[in-house]
């Protein structure tokens, strides 16, 4: 087996790669949204030498899944229609004190 070959298929090979990806990633995607693939690779070499960055990874993965809902999850009080430029706002009586 040739020099080359052996160091293609070793950890600083793949080091050099996910950098090389990146720096391409950096001046081809201006304004794409989403994880560049460099970023995932590095993650993915790093969770594997690292035990907690497994579970690092999971948890970011199921927070970008799970819904943003705003408040405490009770029916909503406002509402603002962006398109007709009108906003209903109400507002809760105050409790008087017994």
């Amino acid at each position: 087996m040739s020099p080359g070959f052996l160091f293609a298929l070793s950890l600083p090979a793949l080091v050099a790669a996910l950098f090389l990806l990146a720096v391409v990633e950096r001046f081809a995607r201006r304004r794409k949204k989403g994880t560049p693939m460099a970023a995932a690779g590095i993650g993915e070499l790093g969770a594997t030498f690292e035990a907690g960055k497994r579970d690092e990874l999971e948890y970011r993965k199921e927070e970008r899944q799970l819904r943003d809902d705003e408040g405490d999850h009770a029916p909503p009080r406002s509402r603002v229609d962006l398109d007709g430029g009108t906003a209903v706002l109400k507002v809760p009586a105050q409790r008087q004190p017994s």
